[in-house]
């Protein structure tokens, strides 16, 4: 797994894309910006890096981090290589990390917060983590669903019917209400973004573990895990991250005061700076 890298690193103002190839031979896109202890974010089913929740994110950390970004395989500018498996996910997570020198830690949100977890399980080599709302619906939620949703997703987009999957996914794995879901069909540039990605919808209800809290996955994770939920967003989101913690050995919960599920990017560099023992700065 080797990076080929298309400039050189630098100071905290400097900018690095680059190209992680993974195990089967992948290409997967590679952004990194800042300096000091290196982060990988993941994040959501929509978030690459260039996104403007990513953008938020590297910036509010980038001062006092390395943080690197990847786009999942089947999204952005990454590859994609036939067939799927939540084992390459891992493997593409594990190359990213390689490809980083020095110790790193991880953050993920959303999808990506369940991205981390299975990386954690397998062993993917991260010295400890903090997990913003990972989705897990059916375990907390007597409306959730269980893994055949995902076949659900394949049949819609393997149809034609994208705008269906994109809809179904924002309604039954993030809670989304049905007038916000119409209102983002309003507007042509986001609906456009969410469309692009309906292919790689039911990727994510899999890597969710069905939307099922993995508790036998979770209690072999070995590094400290902060596990965090607003207080402004579905009851089920702030249960899910609490049976997350209640899972992982050692980790805990903390909920979050006026946060909803897209954490303010600010917060979400305090918890990092908490967790990781950083002194925070203003």
């Amino acid at each position: 797994m080797h990076a080929d890298q298309h400039a050189p690193p630098g100071g905290p103002d400097d900018h690095l894309d680059r190209t992680v190839v993974s195990t089967d031979g992948t290409p997967l896109a590679v952004a990194e910006a800042g300096s000091g202890s290196a982060l990988v974010v993941v994040g959501g089913a929509w978030d690459h890096h260039g996104t403007p929740a990513v953008d938020k994110v590297v910036a509010a950390l980038r001062d006092r981090y390395r943080v690197v970004t990847y786009d999942r395989r089947g999204r952005g500018a990454s590859g994609d290589t036939a067939p799927w498996s939540i084992e390459r996910e891992v493997e593409d997570l594990a190359a990213v990390v390689d490809s980083v020198d020095g110790p790193v830690d991880a953050v993920g949100s959303c999808v990506g917060a369940g991205v981390v977890l299975r990386g954690l399980a397998a062993g993917v080599p991260f010295g400890r983590a903090v997990l913003w709302e990972p989705p897990y619906r059916a375990t907390v939620d007597p409306h959730g669903d269980d893994v055949l949703f995902a076949d659900f997703l394949d049949g819609h987009v393997a149809a034609g019917r994208r705008a269906q999957a994109v809809r179904a996914f924002l309604a039954q794995v993030l809670g989304v209400p049905i007038p916000y879901i119409t209102a983002a069909r309003l507007k042509p540039g986001l609906w456009r973004a969410l469309l692009a990605d309906a292919h790689v919808l039911s990727r994510d209800v899999r890597v969710l573990n069905g939307l099922s809290v993995p508790e036998r996955m979770a209690a072999s994770v070995g590094v400290p895990v902060l596990v965090a939920s607003g207080d402004k967003g579905p009851a089920w989101m702030h249960a899910a991250a609490a049976a997350v913690a209640d899972a992982v050995p050692g980790s805990r919960h903390l909920v979050v005061p006026g946060q909803g599920h897209v954490p303010d990017a600010r917060v979400l560099r305090q918890l990092v700076d908490r967790f990781s023992g950083v002194p925070a700065t203003e």
